[in-house]
C-alpha cells in the first residue's frame, strides 16, 4: 500500500520539477530576447512595454524648430558638422573665383574740334592675385579706334590703352557722345572693369584781343517723389551771363541714347516740376540740363536719379521678377533644382520652393522710392502644408554685380552681390484660420551646407512670433509703411506690428520671399506689388 502512495508523490514531484525548468527556459528566453531588442533599436522592445506616445508639438514649439534651423540670433557664425554637403564649394573654387579682377584708370573727359581726333590714353591694372588676359571692346556712337584688342597682365602690374574718338565734322559745339570701353577677363568671362569716355564738340573761341569762355555746366538737383508721385527738378548757375535758357533732358535710359523727353525753358527758370508720371514696373528716371545761349551750349551737367513709385499687377511677364527658366529672378536661394518663381495666368507670380529647410527671395531689382514709404501687396496660399511660410522682403543691398553669378555654386549660392541684410515679413500659415508673424531683421546670411536645417542661415533680430486669425486659405492684405521714425505692419487694414530699428531701410531694393519648414512645399501667388513715396 505504502508502494503504490508513493507512485504519485514521486510523479507529482517530477512534474513540478519539469514545470520549473519550463518556466525558467520561458523566462531565460524573454529576458534574452529583451536585451537583444534593447541593443538593437528594436520596435519588439517598445511593444512588450506597451505602445510609445510620442507627445504632439504645439504650434509655438514648431515654429521654434522652424527658427532654430533657419535663423541665429546675432552675429555669430555656426559651427559647421565635418564632413561636406553636396554642392558646398570648394576653397580651391572660392579663392580662384576672387583673384581675378581689374581696374581702370586715366583721364574721362576731353574737347576737340569738330572732324577731330580725341585720343585718351588708359591704364589698364590687374588688381587680383592671379595672372591674366583680358579683351578690350568699345561701345560708342562715334568712330572709335583701340590700340589693343588683347592684352596679358601680370597680378599687380598695368598696361597702356590708347582709344581714339572721332568727332564727326558736323557735329555743333558742346554736341558730346559718351563711350564705354570694357576689358573682360579671359579666364571668367564675369570678371570685367569699365571706364566711361565722355567727349565734346567745342573750342574757344577767340575775339580780339579777348577770349570768349565757353558756358559751363549748371548744377542739378531733385526733390523726392511725393504720393502723388511728382517731384521737381532744381539747377543752379553761376555763369547765366550770355544765357538765354536752358534744356532739361529725361529719360530711363542712363546714356541717354533712347526714349529721351526735351525740357526747354528761359533763362530766368531754374525748376521743372515733373507731375504726370504714373507707376509702373520701371520707375526710374535719369535727369541731366545745360545751359544754351549765345550760339553755344555748355557742358551737360552732372546725371541725377530719380526713383518714383512702383507697381506691378503681373500682367506683363517682362518684369525681371521671373525669367525665360523660371529661375532668372531669384535672387537668394538654397536649392536651385526646388526653387522656381513665375508668371501665371497674366494674373499673378508664383513663387514656389519645395524642399525641407529652403528658402528663397524673387526681386526685379529696381529701387523703392526714397523713404517714407509704403509696400502693399496682396497674396494667397496655392498649397497648403504645416508652417510653409511667405512674405515680402526690403532694405536689401546691391553692388550692381549680377545677382547671383550663375556660373558657379558660389555664385548662386554664397555670393554677397544682394540682399545681404533686409526685413522679412515671413508669414507662417499653421491652419486656415492661423497665420503668423515672424518679424525678421537680417543683418547678414552664412552659407552653411553642413550646420543642418536650411543652408543658407540668416542671422539677425528675430522678435517673438505674432499670431494673427484671419482667413488663411484665402487672399489677404498687406501694406508695410517704411519710416525714419519705425516701420509699421498692417494686415487687412489694421495696425498689427511696429518695429523701430531701421539701420536698413536707406537701402533701395525689395522682392518677395517664400520658405519652408520639414515637410510640404511652399507655393504662394502675389496679385500685385506697389511701392509709393509717402508725404510724412
Amino acid at each position: 500500500m505504502e508502494l503504490n502512495k508513493k507512485k504519485p508523490d514521486t510523479a507529482k514531484g517530477h512534474f513540478k520539477v519539469l514545470l520549473t525548468f519550463i518556466f525558467a527556459i520561458v523566462g531565460l528566453s524573454l529576458m534574452i530576447q529583451a536585451l537583444a531588442m534593447s541593443k538593437s533599436g528594436g520596435t519588439e522592445r517598445a511593444f512588450a512595454q506597451g505602445p510609445v506616445i510620442t507627445p504632439t508639438l504645439t504650434t509655438e514649439e514648431k515654429i521654434q524648430a522652424y527658427i532654430d534651423a533657419h535663423i541665429i540670433a546675432g552675429d555669430v557664425m555656426p559651427e559647421e558638422i565635418p564632413g561636406q554637403a553636396a554642392g558646398q564649394v570648394t576653397p580651391d573654387e572660392s579663392q580662384s573665383i576672387a583673384s581675378l579682377a581689374a581696374a581702370w584708370s586715366g583721364n574721362q573727359v576731353l574737347v576737340g574740334s569738330p572732324g577731330a581726333v580725341v585720343t585718351y590714353t588708359l591704364t589698364l591694372s590687374n588688381t587680383g592675385t592671379e595672372n591674366d588676359a583680358y579683351d578690350i571692346t568699345i561701345s560708342s556712337a562715334w568712330a572709335s579706334s583701340l590700340s589693343d584688342t588683347t592684352v596679358s597682365v601680370n597680378s599687380g602690374n598695368s598696361t597702356p590703352i590708347s582709344v581714339g574718338i572721332t568727332i564727326p565734322g558736323g557735329a555743333a559745339t558742346s554736341d558730346s557722345n559718351t563711350a564705354t570701353v570694357t576689358a573682360t577677363s579671359q579666364a571668367d568671362a564675369l570678371v570685367t572693369a569699365s571706364i566711361v569716355l565722355t567727349t565734346t564738340a567745342g573750342s574757344e573761341v577767340t575775339y580780339l584781343p579777348l577770349i570768349f569762355k565757353a558756358l559751363t555746366a549748371p548744377t542739378l538737383s531733385a526733390t523726392r517723389p511725393n504720393s502723388a508721385n511728382d517731384w521737381q527738378l532744381n539747377w543752379v548757375h553761376n555763369s547765366a551771363s550770355g544765357v538765354t535758357g536752358y534744356e532739361l533732358q529725361q529719360s530711363q535710359d542712363p546714356t541717354f541714347t533712347t526714349g529721351v523727353t526735351n525740357f526747354t525753358v528761359g533763362s530766368s527758370v531754374f525748376s521743372q516740376v515733373i507731375d504726370s508720371i504714373q507707376p509702373s514696373a520701371n520707375n526710374v528716371y535719369h535727369y541731366r540740363v545745360r545751359a544754351v545761349g549765345s550760339g553755344q551750349s555748355s557742358p551737360w551737367s552732372s546725371t541725377v536719379t530719380v526713383a518714383g513709385a512702383y507697381y506691378d499687377d503681373f500682367k506683363s511677364n517682362q518684369t525681371d521678377w521671373s525669367g525665360s527658366s523660371l529661375k532668372e529672378g531669384l535672387r537668394r536661394l538654397t536649392f536651385i533644382e526646388k526653387v522656381d518663381s513665375w508668371y501665371e495666368n497674366n494674373d499673378w507670380l508664383i513663387i514656389r520652393v519645395e524642399d525641407s529647410w529652403d528658402w528663397a527671395i524673387a526681386s526685379p531689382m529696381m529701387p523703392a522710392p526714397e523713404p517714407p514709404y509704403v509696400i502693399e501687396f496682396r497674396s494667397q496660399p496655392a498649397n497648403l502644408g504645416n508652417l510653409v511660410s511667405h512674405g515680402v522682403v526690403f532694405g536689401g543691398d546691391w553692388t550692381g554685380a549680377p545677382c547671383p553669378d550663375w556660373s558657379s555654386l558660389n555664385g548662386v549660392y554664397a555670393h554677397t552681390n544682394c540682399f545681404n541684410h533686409f526685413y522679412n515679413t515671413n508669414l507662417i500659415w499653421s491652419s486656415s484660420t492661423d497665420l503668423t508673424l515672424l518679424w525678421e531683421r537680417v543683418d547678414t546670411l552664412v552659407y552653411c551646407p553642413n550646420c543642418g536645417g536650411s543652408p543658407l542661415k540668416r542671422l539677425g533680430d528675430v522678435p517673438p512670433a505674432l499670431p494673427f486669425h484671419p482667413n488663411a486659405n484665402d487672399w489677404n492684405n498687406y501694406r508695410i509703411e517704411v519710416r525714419a521714425s519705425g516701420i509699421k505692419f498692417f494686415l487687412n487694414g489694421s495696425l498689427r506690428y511696429t518695429y523701430n530699428d531701421t539701420r536698413w531701410i536707406n537701402d533701395p531694393y525689395f522682392g518677395v520671399f517664400a520658405s519652408t519648414d520639414e515637410y510640404s512645399n511652399s507655393t504662394w501667388r502675389y496679385e500685385y506689388f506697389r511701392v509709393t513715396p509717402l508725404d510724412n
